[in-house]
């Protein structure tokens, strides 16, 4: 075996090295990456076109069915979640307060199928709730903030929906439209759309990183080695590992790969809509 297949063989097993190489790649030669931060739409696309090639179109079918799970991942991840991550901040660091209640309140990220894969979990079942937390958001991110800050923010929902088909919708459907035309060639390309899929998800956190270096972000630092920081940061952990076993915990009903994919689901937020909230 090459040294090359050797490797592709370890990140393929490994998977979430990628990650780990992706912020090393985008700290290193952030000259290299920076540029490719202007196509992050694109990149979007290209994992959900070779991640929906891997679904099972009748699997995906069934889980929108589910209208109790669908119920219930909504309503935990839009309402409960954010007045949760809220709560312990707003009473031990209430500067931090908002800013855990933003990130608390958005919908799923956009590329947890392939964390979801990552982990044995359900690829299907992720892209389910992707799509209906972010139908959702725009309605339940002013709901939540008026609850509990008494502050409404308005949110560009034509601007999300736009968003959501470009990246999820558009390539489901093309992928969907592939799988029609030449399903068994799909099939037997299985280890191609995987290896596209990985290998654009680690250009993608490259890219991503590449461009907090050197911008001054690095004195953001400092202002986490206060006592008030470091104890909001700790409660916040602290409500993130809980939710995540509550949520792995309420749906009895599910498999244990389906109870991990919602888990994950649960706290992977989609962290770009809440920098611009």
């Amino acid at each position: 075996m090459t040294l090359l297949a050797r490797l592709r063989h370890f990140v393929m097993e490994n998977q979430i090295m990628v990650v780990f190489f992706g912020i090393l790649a985008g700290f290193l030669f952030p000259a290299v990456f920076k540029p490719i931060a202007a196509y992050g739409s694109f990149l979007l696309m290209l994992i959900f076109f070779t991640s929906s090639l891997r679904l099972s179109l009748e699997e995906l079918a069934d889980y929108a069915k589910d209208w109790r799970m669908v119920l219930l991942t909504t309503l935990f991840m839009l309402v409960f979640l954010p007045v949760a991550m809220w709560l312990p901040p707003r009473i031990f660091a209430p500067d931090w307060a908002l800013p855990f209640l933003i990130v608390g309140a958005m919908p799923t990220g956009m590329t947890i199928a392939l964390i979801a894969d990552y982990f044995g979990g359900r690829a299907s079942l992720a892209i389910m709730i992707v799509i209906v937390t972010s139908l959702f958001a725009p309605f339940s991110i002013p709901f939540v903030m008026e609850l509990t800050v008494g502050r409404a923010v308005e949110i560009d929902a034509s601007g999300m929906f736009r968003s959501l088909a470009q990246a999820i919708i558009l390539p489901f459907l093309a992928s969907w439209a592939v799988q029609r035309a030449a399903g068994k060639a799909v099939k037997r390309r299985d280890a191609l759309w995987r290896t596209l899929s990985i290998a654009a998800f680690g250009v993608l956190i490259a890219s991503i990183v590449s461009k907090t270096v050197g911008d001054g972000s690095d004195g953001a630092f400092e202002s986490l080695l206060s006592l008030e920081s470091a104890v909001a940061l700790a409660a916040g952990f602290a409500v993130i590992v809980g939710v995540t076993w509550l949520s792995y915990r309420v749906s009895t009903w599910k498999s244990v790969p389906e109870r991990v994919t919602i888990a994950l689901c649960m706290v992977y937020m989609n962290f770009t809509l809440s920098l611009y909230v």
